[in-house]
């Protein structure tokens, strides 16, 4: 510490110094920041997109959960009465169970498709390239569904 110096005057270059630091480190996170607010939505708008998210699931996640069920119940009914017979089930399974059973943001912006009928993982991707016609490093399936 300087003998020369007035009482006071030492804290006061800690405390300049400590604030241009913190000064330099916001202008830092700042520029850092900018370029992803540029392509990020209104914080407004990112509240009500998730606010609508919410409301929506609020109605679509219980009445998919009700369809999936009943689904189970008559996919598990024919394949009783059909001897055991997996093809009779299958269908049923298939468009009751797969699907969303959650709506997102993406949904809501058109990103995404909501699927409440489940498909095929060969049937989606089939379609999901343009459809039949549509060249594919897959083989085709087997049993399309129809």
């Amino acid at each position: 510490m300087d003998c020369l110096a007035a009482p006071g005057e030492e804290e006061r270059k800690d405390v300049r110094g400590t604030t241009r630091l913190v000064g330099v480190g916001l202008l830092a996170l700042w520029m850092a920041a900018a370029p992803l607010a540029a392509h990020a939505e209104s914080p407004a708008k990112e509240f009500g997109m998730g606010a609508a998210t919410v409301v929506a699931n609020l109605v679509y996640g219980p009445v998919k959960l009700v369809y999936a069920l009943c689904g189970g119940l008559v996919a598990s009914m024919a394949y009783a009465f059909s001897g055991g017979d997996e093809e009779v089930a299958r269908p049923i399974v298939d468009a009751s169970l797969r699907g969303d059973y959650f709506v997102t943001t993406n949904h809501l912006r058109g990103k995404e498709d909501l699927e409440f009928i489940g498909r095929r993982p060969a049937l989606r991707r089939l379609q999901d390239d343009g459809g039949w016609g549509a060249p594919s490093d897959d083989p085709p399936p087997d049993d399309p569904g129809f």
